[in-house]
């Protein structure tokens, strides 16, 4: 030991495990130590859980030095939303992320989080797009969960990953219900065991994304996974939310975990991982060794305060910590995007409601609130209760809550004893569930953890058709069920839609995301690197006001831009003058009272509506292809896709006949209400000629 300041300063291996070692070396190395070892979530997790995705690789890459000398197990720098994020607002590519963070952090090891099947993106996907994208990214620890727990559908990125001698980490999703008891978790970890061949060259993650694991919980959970697997490396992942994470992670050190996600002490807010320097002097303290440089580690966390101030305006409304958050079980991560829409939708207020709902729901549909889970509770529970409210206001929102305390904790869920209209309005209460709830409760996703949902859900989300749609349902994995995709067709869509070839990076990120990655290629071709190198606050704010200016390095020269003057608005239009190393550049500005497009909304009986705010992805389906003016449509038929919140929302058609208007194009914003389709019944045809029309 050395001193400084008057404290012991540990001397580490900074190195302890990097970048080009096998897994088995990996877990070898972290099983025989004699220390625990920490993973900063800083730069996916924690940006996801309080800031919206939003912090930037300009300002996470000044921390890059600083971690590849503190001693960290892993960065997790990769994956979730903030892949789709990126492109989508940052206008960062994930692939350009990693590469940067490989030049300036070579010693450390970049871990992302995968979601099964659904890898960055938000559908299940078959083998052959998962193994293309999966052996394309370069990335060192593979974090893969299922919302349901369904090991089979780790098997393809487990396959891929283990091939490559990279880090595959098994998730368990993990949550403190009735059900879920040691003896179901066990089951689920021999699975994993099974699939990937013994404990020597994975570890477990359990993660907690809402935070609700107690003290003596987690303790039992992980003391009885030690006996049962002596050797396998544990790493627990622990949100806030609680305001009980120490005490949860000093149980779980005690009981064997060796791996704890932590972000930088200036970072946490109320929904993300625990403070990085907390957590290791709290161990410390209890006699548990940290493999960590304290004195770099607080670097890191005063840089951090340089450039956190940018982001102020990204945290969640909801302020503070939640320990209700033990009932409604709202993970962290989808805190600030759901408070967000809930402001932007101004429905904030119904916020208390919602959680409400969420904690009665979740006790009748068994699964976990996780990406995609988390957003299937999110849009099932705040659409029921925003349709009370606009239908009965708040006396309405009261009644539904009591009708579900009544339903799920004094009838303990027993339909036939609640009352005749009761059972009704139970009955309306999935009927305009998205049809990723439909997909979740047919096994769409994979085998629901603790069995299919009893009969009135169906009832409920199916009408009259549910007796037919029970007898569609399957337990195979989307791995076993799923048709490969024509890869060669959807690259040339691609590449129809950019106008040139396609790098195979660009293809991965279209896989994934294939509207927002269109306009991201499209974005960048534009602007070119300009995220990369503008500081923050120019990137969100701008320059201001004439003399205002910018410098920065760009390949090597240095850059200057100078705001030289603003000219009158004309018809919503100003001319920008702008200095480019004192070279002028004049440019046409439209502003907010630019004339825009009045949106049309539906009123006709003829007309279809969209049901949501989002934006159009989809005209046609599938099997039909694009949907054209004068073409035939039958009763139910998906005529568009509407994608909010991460969901996507089929437009079917209310009534047999032709289509007279398409109102929107692909990639159109539209809003609750806007007229998207015109529908002529045609007159003495019936929908089963129509049908025979249509063939």
């Amino acid at each position: 030991m050395a001193r400084k300041n008057g404290c012991e300063e540990k001397m580490i291996d900074r190195a302890f495990v990097r970048p080009g070692m096998s897994a088995h070396e990996i877990v070898q190395k972290v099983r025989e130590s004699k220390e625990v070892f920490l993973t900063s979530t800083a730069m996916r997790d924690a940006g996801q859980s309080d800031y919206k995705n939003r912090l930037r690789i300009h300002d996470l890459l000044t921390l890059a030095p600083l971690y590849n000398e503190m001693g960290l197990f892993s960065a997790e720098c990769h994956g979730g939303a903030r892949w789709h994020v990126g492109i989508m607002n940052r206008k960062e590519n994930p692939f350009e992320e990693v590469r940067l963070l490989r030049q300036a952090m070579p010693d450390v090891l970049l871990q992302t989080l995968v979601r099964e099947t659904s890898l960055w993106g938000y559908r299940p996907y078959p083998p052959n797009v998962v193994k293309y994208a999966v052996s394309r990214v370069d990335i060192d620890v593979w974090r893969c969960f299922s919302f349901l727990n369904d090991v089979r559908n780790m098997r393809t990125v487990a396959e891929v990953v283990m091939d490559k001698r990279k880090l595959f980490e098994p998730t368990i999703s993990f949550t403190d219900a009735s059900w879920t008891t040691d003896r179901y978790y066990l089951g689920v970890i021999d699975e994993i065991v099974a699939l990937c061949g013994g404990t020597s060259d994975i570890i477990l993650c359990i993660k907690d994304m809402a935070g609700v694991g107690t003290t003596k919980r987690i303790g039992i959970l992980i003391d009885a996974i030690k006996q049962r697997y002596p050797e396998l490396v544990i790493e627990y992942h622990r949100h806030m939310t609680d305001g009980l994470a120490l005490p949860a992670y000093l149980a779980a050190a005690k009981a064997g975990a060796k791996i704890f996600d932590v972000e930088e002490d200036s970072l946490v807010r109320f929904y993300g991982e625990p403070p990085m320097l907390s957590v290791e002097a709290y161990f410390e303290e209890a006699g548990i060794h940290v493999h960590l440089n304290r004195e770099v580690a607080e670097e890191a966390v005063l840089k951090v305060r340089e450039w956190i101030g940018n982001y102020e305006w990204a945290e969640s409304p909801f302020k503070g910590f939640d320990h209700t958050v033990t009932y409604h079980r709202m993970p962290g991560g989808a805190f600030p995007s759901s408070f967000e829409q809930a402001s932007k939708g101004g429905f904030l207020e119904l916020m208390p409601a919602i959680l409400k709902v969420m904690s009665l729901y979740n006790q009748i549909v068994h699964y976990f609130d996780v990406t995609p889970g988390s957003q299937i509770t999110w849009v099932t529970c705040s659409g029921v209760v925003n349709k009370y409210a606009k239908e009965k206001g708040s006396a309405g929102v009261k009644h539904l809550i009591g009708l579900l305390v009544k339903f799920v904790i004094d009838r303990e869920q027993s339909f036939e004893s609640m009352d005749r209209e009761e059972q009704d309005e139970l009955l309306m209460f999935f009927r305009n569930a998205s049809e990723d709830f439909r997909n979740l409760i047919l096994g769409q996703y994979g085998q629901l953890p603790n069995g299919w949902p009893a009969d009135w859900v169906y009832k409920s989300a199916f009408g009259d058709a549910w007796q037919e749609k029970i007898k569609t349902r399957n337990d195979l994995s989307p791995v076993e069920l799923l048709k490969e995709d024509d890869l060669d067709k959807l690259r040339a869509g691609l590449e129809e839609a950019i106008g040139r070839n396609a790098t195979d990076e660009e293809f991965v990120l279209f896989l994934m995301h294939p509207k927002d990655a269109v306009e991201y290629i499209q974005w960048r071709e534009k602007y070119g690197e300009a995220p990369l190198v503008l500081p923050t606050s120019i990137w969100r704010e701008g320059l201001k006001k004439p003399g205002d200016k910018v410098e920065f390095d760009f390949w090597g020269k240095p850059y200057c831009i100078e705001l030289a003057s603003i000219g009158a608005e004309h018809d919503g239009v100003v001319q920008v003058v702008i200095l480019v190393n004192n070279k002028t550049k004049v440019y046409a500005v439209q502003t907010p009272h630019a004339k825009k497009e009045d949106k049309r909304m539906a009123k006709g009986i003829n007309d279809v509506p969209s049901p949501v705010n989002g934006t159009v992805w989809r005209i046609g389906n599938p099997k039909r292809g694009t949907l054209q003016v004068g073409d035939i449509v039958h009763k139910g038929e998906e005529m568009a896709n509407v994608e909010a919140m991460k969901m996507e929302n089929v437009i079917s058609a209310p009534f047999a006949g032709q289509v007279r208007e398409i109102c929107i194009k692909p990639n159109e914003l539209v809003q609750e209400g806007q007229l998207l389709f015109v529908i002529d019944k045609r007159v003495g045809d019936t929908e089963q000629g129509m049908l025979r029309d249509d063939s």
